[in-house]
């Protein structure tokens, strides 16, 4: 359903504000809710009800509304999905997409499984950076995990990806019992490829519903593992001064490989958090746990609607942006299945 708003101003914003004053400059645009993978801490169990064909955005109507979106502001883009290499000829919409004034980096977060034979047409169309997900380094694990054999396969697309000279992160899901025991595998992982590995607090976004505290590996405890393990001991990046990402990184002191943690239920990044979601049924979302959005879909497909009326519909959708997972936290409401992260993009 799309909300009322009284449109249209006749002195258009210039920028997307909450009532927060967070500025968005950023959009994760998620192009199918598809995967190849069956991720425990992501996908539901049991049958999943993907979205209809026609129900998904085509590749014109993402320019159309990334267009709006870069008039309020949006210099960044990182394709999700699902996993976005699912979505056919993608490098078309990337090359697109890099074409429109004031975007400034394309990138994309896999699960690298179609890497290795898709980086090269994927840079060439204009691709920037990767943030590929891994979780483990064991072929046995990976299956129980991901659902799916052939750890190898993604290796191999990390490995291609970064002799084309791709800007690469590597985002690990760190869950007590289940991979915990691989932190230093992943340290040394990220010293030997000269690459910075990330490390994810679990979150309740998971479709399987397994969530909770007790299973959230901290920040703390892996900094802390780190620092037990390494002579080298690790400080913090005083070039990584992007006060809204959502990674804290890390040097070691001889300057080889970095480290990032994304503590999201010990440390949320809310307040200085600057993006938005475009999911790939049209719906903008302002905050990960948004459940519905707003449809964005129903008003580009409606040949009476203008770009302006889009572009203020976006701005008041914008302004009620809520506080984010700190409130969750703040009141005790956090729980399994929060929402779902294959039909938002991460």
């Amino acid at each position: 359903m799309v909300k009322k708003f009284n449109l249209i101003s006749t002195n258009p914003p210039k920028n997307l504000k909450d009532s927060y004053n967070r500025i968005a400059r950023k959009l994760r645009i998620s192009v199918t809710d598809k995967c190849n993978m069956k991720c425990i801490y992501c996908m539901p169990s049991g049958n999943i009800k993907w979205i209809e064909n026609k129900e998904i955005l085509n590749f014109k109507e993402i320019i159309r509304i990334v267009s709006i979106l870069t008039q309020l502001g949006i210099t960044k883009i990182r394709l999700t999905g699902g996993e976005p290499l699912l979505r056919p000829s993608l490098e078309n919409l990337i090359s697109d997409l890099i074409k429109i004034e004031n975007i400034e980096t394309i990138s994309m977060t896999t699960n690298g499984f179609l890497l290795e034979e898709n980086i090269n047409k994927l840079k060439s169309a204009g691709l920037n950076s990767l943030n590929i997900s891994l979780d483990t380094f064991r072929e046995e694990r990976f299956r129980v995990l991901n659902g799916i054999s052939n750890l190898n396969k993604v290796l191999r697309g990390i490995q291609k990806a970064r002799e084309l000279g791709v800007k690469i992160k590597i985002n690990t899901v760190i869950i007590r019992n289940w991979n915990d025991d691989e932190i230093i595998n992943f340290v040394k992982f990220a010293r030997d490829m000269d690459i910075t590995v990330r490390f994810i607090e679990f979150m309740p976004l998971d479709g399987s519903g397994i969530w909770n505290y007790n299973l959230v590996m901290t920040k703390k405890e892996i900094i802390k593992i780190i620092e037990t393990n390494f002579h080298n001991v690790i400080s913090l990046d005083k070039n990584n001064s992007y006060t809204s990402d959502p990674a804290t990184i890390y040097n070691f002191d001889d300057k080889k490989g970095k480290i990032g943690f994304i503590p999201s239920i010990t440390d949320p990044f809310c307040s200085n958090c600057d993006r938005i979601r475009l999911t790939s049924d049209g719906r903008f979302l302002t905050c990960l746990f948004e459940k519905e959005g707003y449809d964005l879909k129903k008003m580009i497909r409606n040949a009476k609607i203008t770009d302006q009326e889009i572009r203020e519909y976006i701005v008041n959708c914008y302004k009620m942006k809520p506080e984010g997972i700190v409130k969750l936290i703040r009141i005790n409401q956090l729980r399994p299945t929060l929402n779902l992260m294959h039909t938002i993009g991460g």
